[in-house]
């Protein structure tokens, strides 16, 4: 490297040199308007080849700074290499050692005593929680009790496009229901081993405003002051939708 750098210093210094100096050390511009036209021309053509062995020297010196640069590219690279080599073996001593030292302080064995064996705690019979008749979930919807209701529904449900399109078109169908992750206007409830559609607190109040003829329910008058669940909806499954098997009954005021 220290040689290479000696020598691109030399070919730049001589360079300078031959632009500077011009034929015999006499620069070029005082022999062209000194000397005859014969002797410009032939000072013009050592000036070409002047040039052209400048260009040469400089191409030679672009070569060796390029020879320069990739030398100091893989000394970089051999020292990672050699580096990386030093990690490896001092990871592989670190892991050659540690068994010596682990096998060098034996563990001593408690001595043996024979098993006895243990008394299995008889299993407690957890009987659950009692299931909640269609009765009970009615009155909790009727006077406002939303848990029970929460805890016994299995999915919201809200009723498809295609029913509504046919509802709307005055159609007489077996609406259908379809589960949604949430903000559904109805629940899904299994209870007495049926499924049955319950209205939501919000639904069943709404019915004060407007009665729609979905499918879903009948609307009884009585003397009552707020809408109230008589009897739910009764469900059948439908490939992935709901549709209803028998209608509730809901009594207005």
């Amino acid at each position: 490297m220290d040689e290479l750098e000696g020598r691109i210093t030399e070919l730049e210094r001589e360079n300078i040199a031959a632009e500077e100096s011009g034929f015999f050390g006499i620069s070029w511009g005082l022999l062209l308007k000194a000397g005859s036209p014969l002797l410009g021309l032939i000072s013009l053509l050592l000036a070409l080849v002047a040039l052209s062995r400048v260009k040469q020297q400089r191409e030679e010196v672009m070569k060796l700074k390029g020879r320069y640069q990739n030398l100091l590219t893989r000394l970089g690279g051999v020292e990672v290499q050699m580096e990386q080599e030093r990690m490896i073996i001092r990871n592989q001593a670190i892991a050659i050692s540690a068994p010596t030292t682990l096998a060098s302080t034996p563990t001593p064995t408690p001595p043996t005593q024979p098993s006895r064996p243990i008394a299995q705690p008889a299993p407690e019979t957890n009987p659950g929680p009692e299931p909640i008749s269609k009765a009970t979930l009615i009155s909790a919807l009727n006077t406002g009790d939303r848990q029970p209701i929460r805890t016994a529904a299995s999915a919201e449900l809200n009723i498809t496009s295609e029913s509504e399109n046919a509802l709307a078109m005055g159609k007489a169908i077996a609406t259908e229901l379809e589960e949604v992750a949430g903000g559904g206007s109805y629940w899904l409830i299994a209870a007495e081993g049926q499924d049955w559609l319950f209205p939501t607190d919000r639904t069943l109040r709404g019915f004060a405003a407007a009665q729609p003829s979905k499918g879903l329910f009948h609307y009884e008058q009585q003397t009552i002051a707020q809408p109230k669940l008589i009897d739910p909806a009764l469900l059948e499954k439908c490939g992935t939708c709901w549709r209803i098997k028998a209608m509730g009954r809901i009594a207005m005021p």
